[in-house]
């Protein structure tokens, strides 16, 4: 993160980690430091999955104790409101077999249950993500739109699109709404099922191919002067990857590594800077007051 905020020039607003499983509870000495930095505001963005556990297991009851002692670290360390998804990109994980507990009615009730058990032991500054991943690929099934957990204990909706075809997803616009058979894309799908609610990008990226470096840059270019005309979608959480794994593998999805190219960090950094994503926030963070258990 911090080479990140090098590379453009500027502090992020958010910063998002991924945290799997029941052994370790959030947020850490690091992440704390780096939330507490003097003169630097950076709200958390946590994404939880369980380990070992269906979405069933952990609704009726399986963490509990995790989620306990989880609750009691967040509600002694974090004052101010942060972002909360649960199993992001939840998609590819529905398992439609009766009795698989990973249905999309399994993901909605363990949304619900984690959402309340955190309330319920003093953890009232969660804001929640309903994390979609956001293609028509997914949106297309039958099951769809099984997996909403209702209004009261969502508070943001969210996709993680990418452009890694440049030439078929070339602006942000294109982005946001990749499209499909009676399909007007995620952002459209979103604010019309969802009106009350902001969007964000919890992950986004754009590939930057060597051979056609312009591509990506004038993507960018694109972001600052068509976010206007999107005017639910009030946070972008930028994924930025050198497409190389932790072990050294590369991966062939392509490279949203914004220090990639010359045009390419240019570009991100007149994005970073431009007058559309340094105004002050017109947003709140905002927390739905919840209501019981159910």
């Amino acid at each position: 993160m911090l080479g990140f905020e090098d590379s453009i020039g500027r502090p992020v607003d958010i910063v998002r980690y991924y945290k799997r499983g029941q052994d370790k509870v959030f947020p850490t000495a690091t992440e704390l430091n780096r939330i507490d930095q003097i003169g630097v505001h950076r709200i958390p963005f946590y994404n939880w999955k369980p380990d070992g556990l269906t979405w069933r297991d952990v609704a009726n009851g399986a963490a509990d104790d995790y989620l306990r002692e989880l609750a009691k670290e967040l509600a002694d360390n974090l004052d101010e409101p942060f972002f909360l998804s649960l199993s992001a990109e939840m998609e590819d994980e529905v398992d439609v077999r009766s009795g698989s507990g990973q249905t999309a009615a399994d993901f909605r009730d363990y949304f619900r249950y984690v959402t309340h058990m955190l309330n319920s032991n003093g953890v009232t500054n969660v804001v929640t993500v309903m994390n979609y991943t956001g293609s028509y690929k997914w949106a297309s099934q039958p099951w769809f739109l099984e997996l909403y957990p209702g209004d009261d204990v969502v508070d943001w909706i969210a996709q993680d699109p990418y452009a890694y075809d440049l030439l078929r997803v070339p602006d942000l616009t294109a982005l946001l709404n990749q499209q499909g058979p009676d399909w007007p894309g995620f952002y459209t799908w979103a604010a019309t099922t969802f009106p009350d609610k902001p969007q964000m990008l919890g992950e986004w990226g754009v590939h930057d191919p060597p051979d056609s470096p312009r591509l990506n840059a004038d993507f960018l270019d694109s972001v600052a002067k068509q976010l206007p005309a999107f005017p639910r979608l009030r946070a972008l959480v930028y994924w930025n990857h050198g497409a190389i794994t932790a072990d050294g593998r590369r991966i062939s999805v392509g490279t949203t590594a914004v220090d990639s190219s010359k045009q390419s960090l240019l570009a991100f950094r007149r994005l970073a800077h431009s007058d559309i994503l340094t105004a002050p926030w017109s947003c709140p963070t905002g927390v739905i007051k919840r209501g019981p258990a159910t």
